[in-house]
């Protein structure tokens, strides 16, 4: 979107459309897949993300191509939702963590060659083309590789779809979709929504950061991406034995808060290592506790109302991490720059962390109670 001549503010903005989409029609998607099965939603998802990728990759209209990137966003959002029903479904009390951990583990791999992808492919396209690489032709070489591999990714997807046990383990009409247990989901939504405004105020701007700040280039920054994501999908299947160790609720509540600190330096760092490693050290912390966070919330209310649950989360979360994170962040980056934005997302890290410790530090798991 930089490329493309748009500034942070309007940047943030876009970056908030998928999300306001996914609130108006998370929860009664839910229902739908809850009622009929997951295989339809799936396939759908994988076909809208492979054609909005393809616009995107070939398409030089500037509205063409937020209305593409938003649906793009859109799709796999909606892909995500089905994740953590899918993963509840099919593990036991015993190998939850260790399923959502190595789950979590391998999307952070596959992030990886994502970033190096992302940082190569403009790189030589712009040696090619004798132009910048942070130009929109450079650019769209990604975007064709991205449309590449969404294809190469259909076939699985399709498996998936057919493969046995697809439909959800309780079905219920949509007059019964709100007869939940509003306490407990709001006890887990409302921290979830402060550490999404927190990561959305910060994540949607890593890359503009490392380029504005540092003056970098997208082969650099697909470097510090990869490392980050490389050490990450090893840390995150230590989070088994960590929730062992520390107790799941308390790994959870103290990752968040750490997460304050760590944003707040990166707000007046003018050092690039110094930024590099407060950057990763900040990604290993609150991706150490995503997986704990996910079993938690799968066991914390009723078998009944996990999908329900998983989908609220995805919800408060996309509303926070594409919505009011990176809205703010753009407003406030045009007005006080990084200093103003990320001193603000450090804010709600402390808020999430301190939310989430004094509603759940003291409360233990079945699981963890064996």
């Amino acid at each position: 979107m930089s490329a493309l001549g748009f500034s942070n503010d309007v940047i943030g903005l876009f970056n908030s459309v998928p999300a306001v989409a996914l609130l108006l029609v998370g929860i009664p998607f839910a229902a739908m897949a809850d009622r009929i099965g997951y295989r339809i939603f799936l396939l759908a998802g994988g076909s809208v993300a492979v054609l909005a990728s393809l616009v995107l990759a070939l398409v030089g209209s500037r509205l063409v191509a937020v209305l593409a990137a938003g649906t793009f966003a859109l799709a796999v959002i909606v892909l995500q939702v089905l994740g953590s029903p899918l993963l509840a479904q099919v593990s036991g009390e015993n190998e939850r963590v260790a399923l959502f951990s190595l789950n979590q583990s391998i999307s952070w791999a596959a992030a990886l060659a994502g970033d190096v992808l992302g940082g190569l492919i403009p790189e030589a396209a712009a040696r090619v083309m004798h132009a910048s690489s942070a130009s929109a032709s450079a650019i769209r070489s990604a975007f064709v590789a991205m449309t590449i591999l969404t294809v190469l990714s259909l076939p699985f997807l399709v498996r998936l779809a057919r493969a046995a046990g697809m439909k959800p383990a309780a079905t219920f009409p949509v007059r019964e979709l709100f007869k939940i247990d509003l306490a407990r989901f709001g006890r887990i939504l409302l921290p979830s929504l402060a550490l999404g405004i927190a990561a959305g105020m910060y994540l949607n701007f890593t890359q503009l950061y490392l380029a504005q700040r540092f003056g970098l280039t997208p082969g650099p920054i697909g470097v510090i991406f990869a490392i980050g994501a490389a050490l990450t999908a090893i840390v995150t299947l230590a989070a088994p034995a960590v929730g062992r160790r520390f107790g799941i609720t308390r790994t959870v509540g103290i990752s968040q808060v750490i997460g304050a600190p760590l944003v707040l330096a990166l707000a007046f760092i003018m050092v690039l290592p110094l930024a590099v490693v407060i950057m990763t050290v900040r990604q290993l912390a609150l991706n150490l506790q995503g997986p704990l966070g996910q079993v938690f919330g799968m066991e914390y209310v009723d078998a009944r109302e996990r999908a329900r649950l998983a989908t609220a989360q995805v919800v408060v979360s996309g509303i926070g991490v594409g919505g009011i994170g990176p809205l703010v962040s753009g407003f406030l980056q045009v007005r006080g720059g990084y200093q103003l934005a990320f001193s603000v997302s450090a804010v709600f890290y402390l808020l999430a962390g301190v939310i989430y410790l004094l509603l759940f530090g003291r409360t233990r798991l079945p699981s963890e109670a064996r």
